[in-house]
């Protein structure tokens, strides 16, 4: 059984210090890290939300100057493919109208060769027409 004495007292007075100084020595430093440790961490909780929106503004501005470079580049990739097709359109008329001039002028040479070769044979034909109806009656014409 249980006596109360002086003893016992003196126990709970001994608990009672004990429980004093190591709150003293031991609780209130714990507590007052991790006290500091959840403000620091709140702090930095709110400091990552505001990146995070900072993030998303950033990706969007990122987002819409990639879509407007690519409408630019496509407005100036079809500008000069026109640009291009105007010039291979002009340089396609140059080359063919000078293609038509020398098939005209070699069209002048051939006809001009042919007259000169007609002229210089004409006088030889009678002579060539004596000579193969020679070759083909076998016998020699007058």
């Amino acid at each position: 059984m249980i006596d109360i004495d002086w003893t016992l007292f003196m126990q709970i007075a001994n608990f009672l210090l004990l429980v004093f100084l190591l709150n003293m020595v031991l609780f209130r430093p714990i507590r007052g890290t991790l006290k500091a440790r959840q403000s620091l961490f709140s702090g930095l909780q709110s400091d990552v939300s505001s990146l995070k929106e900072s993030e998303q503004d950033v990706r969007q501005n990122i987002h819409s100057e990639l879509l407007s470079a690519r409408k630019s580049g496509i407005t100036k990739r079809d500008m000069l493919k026109q640009e291009g097709g105007a010039m291979e359109a002009g340089m396609m008329e140059k080359a063919k109208a000078e293609v038509d001039e020398e098939m005209a002028r070699m069209a002048e040479k051939i006809k001009a060769d042919v007259a000169a070769a007609r002229d210089a044979l004409r006088p030889q034909a009678q002579s060539f027409a004596l000579d193969l109806a020679t070759k083909i009656l076998g016998r020699e014409m007058a």
